[in-house]
């Protein structure tokens, strides 16, 4: 999963790097427009996430797409995907939408998405106000962050 910015060169990149891999879904949020125009990827109603089968080696199925969402599943595992374009109550709302999904689910969850929020327990620095909501919820789905503490975004030097 990668935020590319509607950078055309970055989602070209990022898709190169995930058929080298030989990975079997890749996931984008803020993707090119003109890229997932075509066919192949799955978009959500805003143009904000980004899904492609890359593989072919296991059935993903849409099961779900609406603004800033996405969900694919497979026999074993759903796989979901959230945009960081919303205010604070969107975001609330979409992981409320999450939250219940998973609570309801009978198989394996991964949830994906460049969530904007800073928080300590994604091995940030501080806990923002985002950060306090996505920490909320996953201790009340039994959640673990995979981040590293990797930065995922640096400035551009403005010298």
């Amino acid at each position: 999963m990668v935020n590319a910015n509607r950078s055309m060169m970055s989602h070209d990149l990022v898709s190169e790097l995930v058929i080298e891999q030989r990975a079997d879904l890749l996931i984008i949020t803020e993707p090119n427009k003109y890229l997932v125009a075509r066919s192949g990827w799955v978009v959500d109603t805003n143009g904000d996430v980004a899904i492609m089968d890359v593989s072919g080696r296991i059935a993903w199925r849409l099961t779900s797409r609406s603004g800033g969402m996405l969900a694919v599943e497979s026999d074993s595992t759903l796989a979901m995907c959230l945009s960081p374009n919303c205010d604070i109550h969107e975001f609330t709302r979409r992981l409320d939408i999450i939250q219940g999904v998973v609570n309801n689910a009978r198989k394996k969850v991964i949830i994906l998405g460049d969530f904007n929020s800073k928080a300590i327990a994604a091995r940030s620095e501080y806990t923002n106000r985002r950060g306090e909501i996505l920490t909320d919820m996953m201790g009340e789905i039994s959640c673990h962050c995979v981040n590293d503490g990797t930065p995922t975004y640096e400035a551009r030097d403005q010298s």
